[in-house]
């Protein structure tokens, strides 16, 4: 399996992953879905992605209890749904071998921000001669604050799933983005990481669908960054925060295939006019000391 090949049975397996997932309903009530699967459904376009996004529900967690708790949830009922679905097709295809769910950081995280991954083995019985067939992921991010209007319920897969809404997701990709600079890494305590410049791409994307000329889709994406980035204690001036390491941005995202279909001017353009926008709103400075 080459890794053309590899990446259309990954999205092959996710769907209907994420097909089991929304019909079942202790799992709809926990989660949120977002990421690359989601802006896809907005959009009408696909960027590949290699795992399925969510959000623990807020409530959710505040009745569940602790992360143990939450994990044992998942995979209890993750289970539950993979094999209910997977059995219930004709002929059957996959067949959940294993899943697996484990923290993010192995002694948690310190501002209590575990993330839990899901990582499962399936086998796939029109591959049965097949070796070595990738593991899928499902990260499940901890709970943040949003809009009133920031979840909706749509059709997907063929059943109703709650998912972030397009403006609520245009809000997020510039915070996602601002946690992998150095002056949020070094606030934080952490190390170096690797800049996210697929959310510059996937921000180009957002733009192309909703130009920064719809003044109300970009004053209610204004409100979830600030959201967004009270919920992660991000800091924020503008554009120079932004701006940091620009060149070595520049490099990884060029260097990106799978970013290719965005050029690094055009997502360079959009990032500096959702900016604009955002500053028209009043929305910056932003600052969030951390709690002592």
């Amino acid at each position: 399996m080459n890794a053309n090949q590899r990446a259309i049975w990954i999205d092959e397996v996710l769907k209907e992953v994420l097909a089991a997932v929304i019909r079942s309903q202790p799992l709809r009530e926990a989660l949120v879905l977002k990421g690359a699967w989601i802006l896809n459904f907005h959009l009408k376009d696909h960027r590949h992605s290699a795992d399925i996004d969510a959000t623990s529900e807020p409530q959710w967690v505040s009745t569940i209890g602790d992360l143990k708790e939450q994990m044992a949830f998942f995979e209890e009922h993750l289970v539950l749904a993979l094999r209910r679905y997977f059995e219930a097709q004709s002929p059957v295809r996959f067949v959940l071998d294993r899943i697996r769910i484990v923290p993010n950081r192995r002694r948690g995280h310190p501002m209590g921000w575990d993330m839990i991954r899901a990582e499962m083995t399936i086998r796939d019985n029109a591959l049965s001669g097949v070796l070595g067939l990738p593991p899928v992921e499902i990260e499940i991010a901890a709970p943040e604050r949003y809009g009133p209007d920031a979840v909706e319920t749509h059709q997907f897969f063929g059943a109703p799933a709650r998912m972030y809404s397009l403006h609520r997701i245009a809000g997020e990709k510039p915070r996602a983005y601002l946690t992998s600079l150095p002056e949020y890494r070094r606030k934080m305590g952490g190390g170096d990481r690797e800049f996210r410049v697929k959310d510059l791409h996937d921000l180009a994307r957002i733009v192309r669908a909703k130009p920064t000329t719809d003044h109300d889709f970009w004053r209610k994406a204004a409100n979830e960054f600030r959201l967004a980035c009270e919920s992660r204690y991000v800091d924020c001036d503008g554009p120079t925060t932004f701006k940091q390491g620009w060149d070595l941005a520049r490099s990884r995202y060029e260097a990106d295939i799978n970013l290719d279909a965005v050029t690094f001017s055009e997502a360079e353009r959009a990032l500096d006019s959702v900016l604009q926008a955002f500053a028209n709103t009043g929305v910056f400075p932003l600052a969030f000391p951390l709690p002592v």
